[in-house]
C-alpha cells in the first residue's frame, strides 16, 4: 500500500490534478470546545485540546462545533504516523482512552439535575430554542418539553446563568447590546418551569 504523503498543507503543482491520499485518523474526545478544522493536541488526559502546535486537526467536514466530552475523528499530520495503514501506531503520542470521565459544565449540569433530566437532553432542548424558537420550557417527570403556554400555577424554575453556560459550551455568540465591559447579551426570553402537582 503506498502511503502517499506531504500533499496536504503545500500547494498543487497543476490546476486539475487528481490524486488520492492515506490519513491517518483517530477517535477522540474533546476535552474542550473545538471547531471542525481546528489544530488539536492531547492533553495530560489524552483528551483533544485546541492548539496550534497539534498532531492534527478536528474533522473538518463536521457541521457544527465539538462540544466538550464529545468523540470526534482527529485527522492526522501527514507526516506524523511513518506508515500509514489500517492499522497504524504514532510514534510519538499514545491515543489510548483517556484516563478520566467526561467533564462536563458544572453549571448547565446542576440545572439539568435539577430538573431532572440529562445533561445531553437540556444542551438539545436550548439548541432546539435557539435556532427554532420558543418561549416556554415545561418540565415534568424528567421531561423537557417546548410548549407554547404553561399551565396554570406552574412553577418557574430560575435559570440566571444557563445561557451564557450554554452559549460558551457550543461556541455560539450572542448578540452583544452593551460594551465590552458591561456586555449585555440578547438572550432568548425563555421561562423554564415545573408543573405543580
Amino acid at each position: 500500500m503506498i502511503n502517499k504523503k506531504n500533499v496536504l498543507g503545500k500547494t498543487p503543482q497543476e490546476l486539475g490534478d487528481k490524486d488520492a491520499i492515506h490519513v491517518a485518523i483517530v477517535a477522540v474526545r474533546a476535552g474542550r470546545l473545538i471547531e471542525p478544522g481546528q489544530k488539536c493536541e492531547l492533553n495530560k488526559d489524552r483528551e483533544a485540546i485546541p492548539s496550534n502546535k497539534g498532531v492534527g486537526v478536528a474533522d473538518p467536514f463536521l457541521k457544527t462545533n465539538i462540544m466538550r466530552g464529545q468523540t470526534f475523528w482527529l485527522l492526522l499530520n501527514q507526516d506524523a504516523v511513518p506508515n500509514v495503514r489500517h492499522v497504524w501506531e504514532h510514534p510519538d503520542v499514545d491515543f489510548s482512552p483517556p484516563t478520566t470521565s467526561p467533564t462536563q459544565n458544572y453549571t448547565i449540569a446542576e440545572y439539568a439535575k435539577e430538573m431532572g433530566c440529562s445533561y445531553d437532553r437540556l444542551i438539545e432542548v436550548c439548541t432546539e430554542l435557539v435556532h427554532k424558537g420558543g418561549r416556554r420550557v415545561l418540565v415534568e417527570n424528567g421531561e423537557l418539553t417546548i410548549v407554547t403556554k404553561l399551565p396554570d400555577g406552574a412553577e418557574e424554575i430560575d435559570i440566571y446563568d444557563l445561557w451564557g453556560e450554554w452559549a460558551e459550551e457550543t461556541g455560539y455568540e450572542f448578540e452583544n447590546g452593551g460594551t465590552e465591559c458591561c456586555p449585555e447579551y440578547d438572550y432568548p426570553d425563555v421561562i423554564f418551569a415545573r408543573k405543580i402537582g
